[in-house]
């Protein structure tokens, strides 16, 4: 299961990375925001120096399209402003207020609703040793990502608010973002904090 919200998170993070990278940091940052929100999924990693690595693969989502479909939809609200830029050398940060839809909010209720059950039927095959059904793994992340998809697809989904600082670095006089947990915490829509309180809980087992 944590593996799928791994997943999920890396395809909020890659599909909105697009477009084509401009000579100064602001440049960049607007164009990267502007793509994200006008939907425009081709020519992934353009904004993003080339040591990050944020690949995904579409076979680990069973709804792909849909999910993909849905992230268009709640990115289209977006809104965001440039407040400040300092350079410095071949290093620069735009500071940068995003409003994003709350995937942290849809995916913190998407667990709420699926998780008791998922638990309930997962004791019951361990310890009952005629079980009225196996735990169905697949079922499961069918069933999270359409409730996860139900969600986001509200035209009222609530956004929610960040500033952030957005690393840059030129490279071959191009400005590329420097990407860090922080950019893409305020990108997803605080999705990033909600799989960080996963991997606390993982800490304490």
């Amino acid at each position: 299961m944590k593996r799928a919200f791994s997943v999920l998170l890396i395809l909020v993070l890659t599909f909105s990375i697009v477009g084509c990278t401009k000579n100064n940091p602001e440049d960049t940052v607007e164009s990267f925001l502007n793509d994200v929100k006008n939907g425009n999924i081709e020519n992934l990693s353009q904004y993003l120096k080339e040591d990050d690595d944020y690949e995904v693969d579409a076979d680990d989502f069973m709804l792909k399209d849909e999910l993909e479909q849905a992230m268009i939809k709640a990115y289209s609200k977006l809104e965001y402003e440039i407040l400040n830029t300092e350079v410095d050398g071949n290093k620069a940060t735009v500071e940068t207020k995003i409003k994003a839809p709350n995937l942290g909010e849809a995916m913190s209720s998407t667990i709420s609703e699926l998780l008791p059950g998922a638990f309930m039927d997962a004791l019951e095959e361990a310890f009952d040793e005629n079980p009225e059904k196996e735990f169905d793994e697949e079922a499961f992340q069918k069933k999270m990502e359409e409730t996860f998809i139900k969600k986001i697809s509200k035209d009222d989904i609530s956004m929610v608010e960040n500033t952030v600082k957005v690393k840059m670095i030129k490279k071959d006089d191009k400005w590329l973002i420097d990407s860090d947990d922080e950019f893409f915490n305020a990108l997803s829509g605080n999705l990033k904090k909600v799989f960080d309180s996963f991997d606390d809980f993982d800490d304490m087992e």
